[in-house]
């Protein structure tokens, strides 16, 4: 054997052998919770890693999140199908998403006469349709500017509903035909136009926000869920704070909520994997903050991922 095929016989090994990784997978989810409160003009905190204090946060979450866009998805879904399946030359064929992207804002004031006031932002609306004009099938895709909502908030019932837009809504519009002539692009965006107008977005949020969750809406429910006696710094139990806050602000104080779920993305090792998070975050009139998310603990494992063996994702461990 001459150098040059003892070299091919060196590369090809090392080549195989580069081919080889150690999966990453999820070993465990830590759920964080922190607590800040000021103290003569001082902000003091303490955070605090208990997942029967912080899962049941992170279960209404994700609860309300699927709630509210599985109700998004209905409407919107049926008022697309009416609306194209009227004009002649289409055809409604499928709703590919319809959902609130971005974190969900919800602050409630009171003003010194005692007037409860509320706005909802953060997050924009986002959606795609699939239509098919003769032969040829288009996507339509929507999306709008960040939205801001005034709007009414029961305290007995923690209901937030009957939406105004307060933020100028902005609605764009783009249809992707891979070339089929302009007259069916256009023909499609019209009718998007038609639907996808700014009074029939408010409709959709106010509708899914309206939806009630164990007969609750969101706020509600997070005020079943948390737990008193448990967030206690200082004597002061957060705790029993925000439940308060919830159930009612006083004179001149707020409450502001904000809701966030994302998928974190990783790199298992042949292929990416997508790992669920959320976050509570909890302001009450600039004293008391509260600061919950769950956070995935990330492992290299052997050979074979532990996370493949029966069960697969199910057994738990790409999903908190």
């Amino acid at each position: 054997m001459d150098v040059y095929e003892k070299f091919n016989v060196i590369f090809l090994f090392c080549s195989f052998s580069a081919s080889a990784y150690y999966p990453t997978y999820v070993s465990r989810t830590d759920h964080l919770t922190e607590l800040s409160y000021k103290s003569s003009g001082s902000w003091r905190s303490i955070v605090i890693n208990n997942s029967l204090a912080g899962k049941p946060l992170h279960n209404e979450v994700k609860s309300a999140f699927n709630s509210i866009n599985s109700e998004l998805f209905d409407y919107v879904e049926s008022a697309a199908r009416e609306e194209i399946n009227d004009i002649p030359t289409l055809r409604f064929r499928e709703l590919k998403y319809a959902k609130l992207v971005g974190p969900l804002k919800t602050k409630i004031i009171t003003s010194g006469d005692g007037v409860i006031t509320t706005e909802v932002s953060g997050f924009n609306f986002s959606s795609e349709v699939k239509v098919e004009f003769t032969l040829f099938t288009l996507y339509g895709k929507v999306n709008t500017s960040e939205l801001r909502f005034s709007a009414d908030y029961d305290v007995i019932t923690g209901r937030v509903y009957n939406l105004r837009d307060i933020g100028h809504m902005q609605v764009n519009f783009d249809v992707d035909g891979n070339g089929i002539i302009n007259s069916a692009v256009a023909e499609v965006l019209e009718a998007l136009v038609n639907i996808f107008k700014p009074d029939f977005i408010q409709d959709s949020v106010d509708e899914s926000l309206d939806q009630l969750i164990e007969n609750e809406y969101y706020i509600a429910g997070l005020d079943s869920v948390i737990p008193e006696g448990v967030w206690v710094i200082e004597n002061i139990d957060i705790g029993i704070k925000i439940k308060d806050a919830i159930r009612g602000i006083k004179a001149g104080e707020y409450i502001d909520i904000t809701l966030t779920e994302w998928d974190q993305r990783f790199y298992e090792g042949s292929k990416y994997r997508y790992y669920y998070r959320n976050r509570v975050q909890i302001d009450i009139s600039n004293n008391y903050k509260f600061d919950y998310g769950n956070e995935p603990v990330f492992a290299t494992g052997d050979w074979i991922n532990p996370c493949a063996g029966p069960g697969g994702s199910n057994s738990g461990c790409y999903e908190p």
